[in-house]
């Protein structure tokens, strides 16, 4: 088996090195696990991290073994991470505090991830977190002192691994189609009614709606308005004016306030290259400016 690495190395504002390390799970556990981030910073007192840090929709086990960890979502009361926790799915934006020097761990799920590995019901905690020492007992604390001892970051892949592959092999809860949706929605780009949804797996709307969003923990028409926001931004990083237009059409966008309302949604801010709401967009950027900063 090959397992492929990234490491991410930058300087904060004291001149301090951050490394960030960015690994891949064993294949038996895709689609439910998705990356995982080893991160160790050496700069003392308050990191500001960038509010585009976590990815629309989907949740994140975090292992905190030195720091401290608060998550601000906008109209939400800010909060602070217990040292093992996993956090709902993020449905706005959201800033990311952090009191270093830190040393952490954190593992991102996908939409349904947290379901179908751990059996927790998520539309109770969107947006907030969950104490794992509190909800499963002293197994991700074990786990989290196992990650403690290992000498180099890809140290904790096998450890990772292993305890993933044991949450399936316990019985895991059935997803009920749902992965099948969510896969059928993400290639229609979002691009899809409910009814149509519905009629496709040969259910009733409302039916089809409560089974989806209990276990995702999103209401399908807000999944299916984050597919297509995330479609399109990344559609427009690569284009220029008139070009976004075309691009916006073929999302479902009809008009730029459409487009402006969602970003404000999703990403908390208005960015510099947009004008004003009530006037159109001037040119898209050929950076690589995104509102997922890790992995979507």
């Amino acid at each position: 088996m090959t397992l492929c690495s990234e490491k991410l190395s930058y300087k904060t504002s004291n001149i301090v090195p951050m490394n960030f390390h960015i690994f891949h799970p064993e294949d038996a556990l895709r689609p439910y696990v998705k990356q995982y981030y080893y991160w160790e910073d050496n700069t003392r007192g308050v990191i500001q991290l960038p509010q585009s840090l976590f990815a629309l929709g989907d949740q994140y086990m975090v292992f905190i073994q030195e720091g401290e960890a608060t998550v601000k979502p906008a109209n939400h009361p800010a909060y602070t991470l217990p040292a093992h926790a996993i956090i709902g799915h993020f449905t706005c934006a959201c800033q990311l505090q952090v009191k270093g020097p830190v040393k952490m761990v954190i593992v991102q799920l996908n939409v349904y991830g947290c379901y179908k590995l751990l059996g927790l019901d998520t539309p109770a905690f969107t947006n907030y977190y969950r104490n794992l020492d509190v909800t499963c007992g002293d197994m991700w604390a074990n786990i989290s002192a196992r990650i403690a001892k290992v000498r180099t970051p890809d140290g904790i892949i096998p450890i990772l691994n292993n305890a993933y592959r044991d949450c399936l092999d316990a019985g895991s809860r059935s997803l009920r189609q749902v992965d099948e949706m969510v896969d059928y929605l993400v290639a229609r780009k979002g691009n899809i009614s409910l009814d149509e949804l519905a009629h496709i797996f040969h259910l009733s709307r409302p039916t089809m709606e409560r089974i989806f969003t209990s276990v995702t923990g999103i209401p399908p028409q807000l999944f299916t308005r984050m597919t297509r926001f995330k479609t399109a931004l990344k559609s427009l990083q690569q284009l220029n004016f008139p070009q976004w237009q075309a691009s916006m059409s073929r999302n479902v966008y009809y008009n730029q306030a459409m487009f402006v309302k969602d970003y404000l949604l999703f990403n908390g801010e208005l960015p510099d290259y947009f004008e004003p709401v009530a006037t159109t967009i001037a040119q898209m950027p050929s950076g690589n400016r995104q509102m997922v900063a890790v992995a979507s």
